[in-house]
């Protein structure tokens, strides 16, 4: 596939990876626009990397950007995560974007975007007392985020899937 088709799927993946259900409570009116600007112009290409490790530091890098990038009264950690990590996994899903960019080297760090679907599907897979407790997602922390971060990866290595892929079990499921 050529690079104008490329830039237009990704356009595409930047725009429907943050809806109004996606961002609802987490902004003033802007904060979708914001969001998926950040998104469609983002160089995909510097995520991949040779080790969890450095993805982790890009991925940091990135959310901090982000969240810049976001109206003042939106510039939270927990959306721009969630954001961005929607936006990567729907990335991954993309058969064009994903051969373009060698995304399976990077599949398996991908994190599940944490929002209250994620986490009431965690807390269902294990002890309440495993989890932080959990208030919203513009409240999340980095810290909270790492442990619903790892409590996902053993979940997700007990259902043989990756962890990124948590998120079609959870979302939603009373709907």
């Amino acid at each position: 596939m050529n690079n104008d088709y490329l830039k237009l799927l990704q356009k595409r993946i930047g725009s429907t990876s943050v809806g109004p259900s996606t961002a609802r409570g987490m902004g003033p009116a802007g904060t979708i626009q914001a969001a998926r600007k950040y998104l469609q112009g983002l160089n995909i290409r510097r995520f991949v990397k040779r080790n969890e490790s450095a993805f982790r530091s890009e991925l940091d890098i990135a959310t901090l950007e982000l969240q810049k990038a976001l109206p003042k009264e939106a510039r939270n950690w927990g959306s721009a995560r969630k954001f961005l990590n929607i936006f990567l996994r729907d990335c991954a899903y993309n058969k064009y974007i994903c051969e373009q960019y060698q995304l399976e080297k990077i599949e398996s760090w991908l994190e599940v975007p944490i929002d209250s679907h994620v986490v009431k599907g965690l807390k269902e897979e294990g002890k309440r007392g495993d989890l932080p407790r959990w208030r919203t997602v513009i409240s999340l922390t980095p810290s909270e985020h790492d442990t619903y971060q790892s409590f996902a990866s053993a979940v997700a290595e007990r259902e043989s899937v990756l962890r990124a892929h948590l998120d079609v079990k959870y979302w939603r499921r009373d709907a």
